[in-house]
């Protein structure tokens, strides 16, 4: 649905709009905790609001956005946009302000009106993105470059100028071992994806929330799988496996293991252990 194709909307936006995500070209805190709880970006966020209006608690500010329909399963949901500006939409009506490819042409490209124009200077033009005929500046290099490392997982939210992560304190977090099967972290565990898998922090955060002492991760990219575990299950040892997965670096301390999952484990040459399915 939208909401779950709304990261990469957010991602696509960033990269017209570098203050959306600002420093951060994946958009990471624009997304979902556990249980589909969303992040404090995506609360505030439009989308979100319209798509949730009337559940949960949830609402759309109605002085603006007036709800007007929802379909039979909820696929479909209309508002009625209030308090438009007349002088803008006068503005547009204007056959003056019409930019046609010639004189009296039905082939006419809309303008924006002159309120949004401090919005528009801010933007980047996609010209200068996509255009492989256009010479892009050392900042849009530095800017894709960014991206592709963030996503491919080579590099973390936090890394770069004025990022504070590597090693910078400790997690608070002491190594136990290293398993390949998910069934051996016990029956207790709760499960949460996206950064709780791929960095000790917020996988901390995420152990502390559910009340367990134990937290065990397996990155896969920017992203992870995290398993909260009260406490260890009857007859635990100390996990066994000592291959490149389990040494996989965590995003933000990079000098500990944070484990692999999918893509990652194929990078590191590991295949998934007798008996599973999935690494």
């Amino acid at each position: 649905d939208d909401l779950a194709k709304s990261p990469h909307m957010a991602r696509i936006g960033n990269s017209v709009f570098r203050d959306i995500c600002p420093g951060d070209p994946t958009c990471s805190k624009f997304g979902f905790y556990q249980g589909g709880q969303p992040t404090p970006m995506m609360e505030e966020c439009l989308l979100y609001k319209l798509t949730m209006h009337g559940q949960r608690g949830i609402a759309a500010n109605e002085s603006l956005f007036q709800h007007v329909f929802t379909s039979r399963y909820g696929k479909v949901r209309i508002f009625k946009v209030r308090r438009v500006s007349l002088k803008s939409k006068k503005w547009v009506a204007d056959p003056a302000n019409r930019r046609c490819d010639a004189p009296g042409s039905w082939y006419c490209v809309g303008q924006y009106p002159p309120a949004l124009a401090p919005l528009i200077a801010r933007r980047k033009n996609f010209a200068q993105l996509e255009d492989f005929n256009t010479k892009r500046s050392s900042e849009d290099e530095a800017y894709d470059k960014e991206y592709h490392e963030r996503m491919s997982g080579r590099k973390g939210p936090s890394d770069g100028p004025g990022g504070g992560g590597g090693s910078k304190g400790r997690p608070g977090l002491w190594y136990l071992g290293c398993v390949g099967a998910e069934a051996l972290l016990g029956e207790e565990r709760t499960y949460s994806g996206g950064a709780d898998g791929s960095t000790l922090a917020e996988a901390r955060a995420f152990a502390k929330e559910a009340g367990s002492r134990y937290v065990a991760l397996a990155r896969s990219g920017m992203d992870g799988h995290a398993f909260a575990i009260p406490a260890l299950p009857p007859g635990w040892k100390a996990g066994s496996l000592d291959d490149a997965g389990c040494s996989t670096p965590c995003l933000d301390f990079q000098e500990y293991g944070c484990g692999c999952a999918d893509e990652l484990c194929a990078e590191a040459g590991v295949s998934a252990v007798r008996g599973e399915e999935h690494v």
